[in-house]
């Protein structure tokens, strides 16, 4: 059922005259009633009782009025919303990120697009790796700022754009806190704190175990920003990404012996249509040198 049939449905009810129907209708009198035939067809009835000098609505076409009416001025309002809202300049963005990364990175991009699109509508949501790529998967993120997501999906279209660096988190009354920098082997009598998904503490536990570390005492927790207050209590150590902020109380120790790091990338989804606001943030981010500004973070905070 085109909505262009049910237009002319509409106007031949008004008129009951095909030939000033299609009149109305911009339209040949042939297409229009070729257009009505097809519509009878698909509903299974006749709409009309033709006749040579009136056209009469057939009791079947006056129960199906209402809901065709109905059907086709919900179309009118839709298009009149749409064209309301992309002339009032909205710029709806969906963006997803790690867990780990610093708003303070994104935050003078946004602010651009903000700039550009002053209704943008921006929702942010995030997540652990394996979550990113499935809301990018069902639509519902149009564009990523995450580590390896762990997925092969051949759609994915990624690109690097920083380099992110990790350190081990300690109080500050911790005797390991007064080093410059911790070996690894001596993470094997700490208990360490571990979020669900998070392949540098797996690589960690790797590395301590082909070391010959034995049982590594581990503890689980749900959220990153859980595990400042859960170190400052001396409940564990735990690994922390450089270029974020902490406390005073708080210190960011190198790790040797071990990369604590991975590459940050931009993802998008090849073949997709992508609204204003998400095309000029992936651009933006592409063509942003991110180095300075991932370096600078980390001098700032990792004491």
């Amino acid at each position: 059922m085109e909505m262009h049939q049910i237009r002319y449905f509409l106007t031949v009810c008004q008129t009951l005259n095909f030939t000033r129907a299609a009149e109305e209708c911009n339209v040949s009198q042939p297409a229009l009633s070729r257009a009505v035939k097809q519509l009878e067809d698909e509903l299974g009835a006749d709409l009309f009782r033709r006749e040579r000098t009136l056209t009469h609505i057939t009791d079947f076409g006056r129960a199906v009025l209402p809901a065709l009416r109905q059907c086709y001025d919900g179309s009118l309002t839709a298009k009149a919303l749409a064209h309301g809202y992309l002339k009032a300049g909205h710029a709806p963005l969906h963006l997803a990120l790690s867990r780990s990364i610093e708003m303070e990175l994104l935050s003078p991009l946004l602010s651009e697009i903000t700039t550009a699109f002053p209704r943008m509508e921006i929702k942010l949501v995030r997540g652990p790796p394996h979550e990113i790529g499935e809301k990018l998967k069902a639509g519902e993120a149009e564009v990523a700022v995450a580590g390896p997501l762990g997925d092969g999906w051949d759609r994915f279209e990624t690109r690097k754009l920083y380099k992110e660096q990790f350190g081990l988190l300690l109080n500050r009354r911790h005797p390991l806190a007064v080093e410059d920098s911790v070996d690894v082997q001596r993470l094997s009598k700490e208990r360490l704190l571990s979020r669900p998904h998070c392949s540098l503490t797996e690589a960690l536990l790797q590395k301590l175990n082909h070391l010959g570390s034995g049982k590594i005492s581990v503890h689980e927790i749900a959220l990153l920003d859980d595990l400042p207050e859960l170190v400052r209590g001396n409940f564990g150590v735990g690994i922390w990404p450089t270029g974020r902020r902490v406390a005073d109380d708080l210190v960011i120790k190198e790790v040797r012996g071990t990369d604590l790091s991975r590459w940050i990338h931009v993802y998008s989804v090849a073949g997709r249509k992508y609204s204003v606001a998400a095309a000029t943030l992936i651009k933006l981010l592409r063509v942003k040198d991110w180095t300075m500004s991932a370096r600078a973070m980390t001098r700032e905070r990792v004491q």
